[in-house]
């Protein structure tokens, strides 16, 4: 049985019951994937993970490894698609 045919059996069964039919198939997607995206933000706060400490790691990383003399690391190159 699909999902569209579950739901429709659904909503006919609470429809004749005289009771609210439940929601559509994937709309509470979108919300949980919000939930989630703030969730992971106030994460990334709390540990101190925003984009800007995340550059300024690098950037110190870059200097430390200039300043040891060691090289820095070659960028990857991606290959290209046919």
């Amino acid at each position: 049985m699909s999902i569209g045919e579950q739901y429709a059996m659904d909503t006919w069964r609470l429809h004749s019951q005289g009771q609210t039919p439940p929601p559509a198939p994937g709309t509470h997607e979108a919300k949980l994937l919000r939930a989630w995206w703030v969730a992971r933000r106030e994460a990334r706060r709390e540990l101190g993970l925003t984009r800007a400490a995340e550059r300024a790691a690098e950037r110190e990383r870059e200097q430390g490894a200039a300043a040891s003399g060691a090289a820095p690391r070659p960028l990857r190159r991606r290959a290209r698609r046919a």
